[in-house]
């Protein structure tokens, strides 16, 4: 076997006539990388969307902000064990791919279905946030469209489809395009994020706007959230928020140094984002306080802005939501794309999947089918009478998918590293140890807020039941075409 010899997915060598266009590889850099990890995380956007549904919880309220510091734990476990998982195989699956050799193939097939229905849940609801926000800069600005129509779930609806049309086509065209369009995305809201929330600050400080909040360090103690219940309901959220950094994972086929630069840009990105994430929610807990937080919903940025520096920090902030928002829809596309390529290149998914263009290097029909799936989904919420409780649902069920996966991942490095137990004190904390209480944890809470949603977990209930049959179908239409369900299960006993 030459060195050139294209490897297909359990190590035979492809033949000419069958290779098919590659991934284009050595492209991403870390700073490229720990770009595409932070916009998929979309501070903008996440608080926007979030924030409101956090301090509304029953029993946490003021102690949002510690909700933030007890979620960023296990993800941060989480995040460690992509690192050294990725290490050992760089595939862009990520996940699926791991579950599939450590534990068993079927269940990393789950997990990659998981993956694929939570991005396109949120490639349902980001979309919706743009829509809305768009209409309501459009009417705030420049009076171009009614009341009556920034409330239109419809209007709404069709201006998220144009945005979700515009995010497919840069995803499209190239990962050097989407890289550059992170870097212009990641510069805006950042800095007006950053900037804003000092100045919400500084402004409680020196002037103490009616209803304004004095800082109180009770605001970060985990033991102010009352009940294990509201802790699950505020972690499932939590998670949500730092959701998007493993998208540097999954192009990791597309990065410089792939075993070790897209960990390493995953783990940098949750300690920016924590950074970020408690800044701006203490800013908007001390100007407005819990009412209007709660008052505002989604607005709840446009709002901080306006009480900030007046209408036109207002626009400053919808356009940093917006550019977020944007952002982080193209990178949730991406790593569905590319999870659903890894299966289809296993043999196990749609050929269709598998589909790369010569010209883009991109996996362009994978791309558009999830995209079209999303789509879908945009226009269903039209049907509900109100599109707001459709959001706020569709945002904690993500949140409860994304525990699953993170947490399935995380005992699967701790599985996958058993036999370095002993070989030392750091490896056997960072590998086993650490991987395992986040996965733990994070599946408590998938557990305890399906269990306590009843039909708003509806969602996660199909995504999660529908993989079972499906699997098995997959199993029964491959046997003798793949030896995917075949394939031996693989451990480490060394650190590297």
């Amino acid at each position: 076997m030459s060195v050139n010899d294209v490897i297909g997915p359990f190590g035979a060598p492809v033949p000419d006539s069958e290779r098919a266009a590659m991934l284009r590889a050595e492209e991403l850099s870390l700073f490229d990388s720990t770009a595409v990890a932070v916009s998929s995380v979309a501070p903008a956007y996440s608080l926007a969307s979030t924030i409101g549904a956090v301090v509304a919880i029953a029993g946490v309220g003021l102690a949002a902000p510690s909700v933030l510091i007890v979620s960023f734990i296990p993800v941060l476990f989480i995040a460690y064990s992509y690192f050294h998982l990725n290490r050992r195989n760089p595939n862009c699956g990520a996940s699926y791919s791991w579950l599939a050799q450590v534990v068993n193939p079927s269940f990393g097939w789950i997990n990659g279905w998981v993956q694929v229905g939570a991005s396109v849940l949120f490639c349902t609801t980001a979309p919706l946030l743009a829509g809305g926000y768009t209409l309501q800069f459009l009417h705030s600005a420049f009076n171009a469209v009614s009341l009556s129509t920034v409330n239109s779930t419809t209007a709404v609806a069709w201006v998220a489809a144009l945005w979700l049309v515009f995010v497919t086509w840069i995803c499209v065209v190239g990962i050097r395009w989407t890289t550059n369009a992170q870097w212009v995305m990641v510069l805006i809201e950042y800095t007006v994020v950053i900037v804003f929330s000092i100045g919400g600050i500084i402004k409680v400080a020196l002037h103490h706007p009616v209803h304004s909040m004095n800082l109180s360090l009770s605001w970060l103690n985990p033991l102010n959230i009352h009940g294990t219940t509201a802790l699950a309901q505020g972690l499932a959220l939590g998670v949500f928020f730092f959701w998007g950094w493993d998208t540097a994972v999954n192009l990791n086929e597309e990065s410089k140094q792939a075993s070790r630069i897209p960990g390493r840009a995953g783990i940098i990105s949750m300690w920016l984002l924590l950074f970020v994430f408690l800044l701006n929610m203490v800013a908007v807990q001390m100007l407005l306080g819990p009412s209007a937080i709660n008052a505002q919903g989604t607005s709840v940025l446009f709002y901080f802005g306006q009480q900030f520096a007046g209408p036109w920090a207002s626009y400053v902030m919808i356009f940093a939501v917006l550019s977020s928002t944007v952002a982080t829809t193209q990178t949730t596309v991406l790593p569905a794309a590319r999870i659903t390529l890894s299966m289809a290149r296993d043999g196990v998914f749609p050929k269709v999947f598998a589909r790369i263009s010569p010209r883009f290097q991109t996996p362009v029909v994978g791309t558009i089918l999830v995209a079209v799936f999303s789509m879908v989904g945009i226009f269903l919420t039209t049907i509900s009478s109100s599109a707001s409780s459709v959001f706020n649902n569709l945002v904690s069920n993500i949140g409860v998918l994304v525990a699953f996966y993170y947490g399935v991942t995380g005992l699967a490095c701790a599985w996958a590293f058993r036999r370095t137990w002993g070989h030392s004190l750091r490896s056997t904390i960072s590998l086993i140890i650490l991987p395992l209480v986040g996965g733990v944890v994070l599946l408590y809470v998938c557990w305890d807020v399906i269990k306590a949603g009843g039909r708003a977990a509806l969602p996660d209930d199909i995504v999660l039941l529908s993989s079972i049959p499906f699997v098995a179908l997959t199993w029964w239409v491959t046997r003798g075409k793949t030896n995917f369900f075949q394939q031996p299960r693989v451990s480490y006993d060394t650190v590297d």
